[in-house]
């Protein structure tokens, strides 16, 4: 809860209320949770509502989706990975938005080109990639991935999740 919430007031805690820290990867500038429950709190509800929101907008249902069902059920740490070696989705990156049917990759061209100026500027701190260990598979920050890649830099924080044995 935010240190402003009145005294007796019980709430929901957010994410966004946990301590972040700024690390510097290869000239680039990263806001970072390190500790675990933090990275779990994050990815719980931040990244599991945009994953939700998207599979909404294609007409999917995001109860039945592997991929956000597994996220409660992982080890979430911040690792730094060599971004060559990450994995896209095809599904992801051969989508069209069914509104106005413009490509996957040409959003996330227009986006690459703001932030990689930002970046080059030093005006962006961005967030780590989102990773599922198995097969360093990206789930969230295909955005910052790529200007990364395109940019020339080898490594990027990044955040994985690795399956709890139950």
């Amino acid at each position: 809860m935010s240190v402003d919430a009145p005294v007796g007031k019980i709430g929901k805690r957010s994410a966004w209320d946990n301590k972040t820290a700024t690390r510097r990867l290869h000239g680039i500038d990263y806001q970072v949770f390190e500790d675990p429950d933090d990275i779990h709190d994050l990815i719980n509800t931040e990244v599991r509502r945009e994953l939700e929101t998207d599979l909404r907008g294609e007409g999917k249902d995001p109860g039945k989706d592997s991929t956000i069902n597994s996220l409660c059920h992982r080890h979430w740490k911040l690792d730094v990975v060599n971004v060559h070696n990450v994995q896209l989705n095809p599904l992801i990156v051969n989508s069209c938005d069914p509104k106005t049917g413009r490509k996957f990759t040409d959003r996330l061209g227009e986006r690459r080109a703001g932030l990689e100026e930002m970046l080059k500027n030093g005006k962006a701190v961005i967030w780590p990639i989102v990773l599922l260990q198995e097969g360093q598979f990206l789930i969230d920050g295909y955005c910052r991935h790529s200007t990364l890649k395109e940019m020339g830099i080898p490594e990027a924080y990044t955040y994985v999740g690795r399956m709890i044995s139950t």
